[in-house]
């Protein structure tokens, strides 16, 4: 399977809806890289480079994605540690010597 199949099968199972809790600004580009089902960082590059080559258009459709998406519902994982954060990060859980 080539990867525009993987984003076609991805984009076709979900909703696009913004996602503040990963975002930062409003969450327009972690929804649609979540819609699309690729990393975060090349919605924001490929928003980036059209900011500078089409700045009018660009923030106007990023003004109304903001308006009119509606919030990604979060899973019950993502609630308590979007709620709580991750006290590890990504290096896991701390070795416990008495186990």
């Amino acid at each position: 399977m080539t990867t525009f199949d993987h984003i076609a099968r991805s984009a076709r199972s979900r909703k696009l809806c913004k996602d503040p809790a990963n975002g930062l600004i409003f969450g327009v580009c972690a929804g649609v890289a979540w819609w699309l089902g690729i990393k975060t960082w090349v919605v924001r590059l490929l928003a980036v480079l059209s900011l500078v080559f089409f700045a009018g258009t660009t923030l106007l459709a990023y003004v109304v994605a903001a308006l009119i998406l509606p919030k990604r519902k979060l899973g019950r994982y993502e609630e308590v540690f979007g709620r709580c954060g991750d006290r590890w990060g990504d290096r896991g859980a701390p070795d416990y010597p008495g186990r």
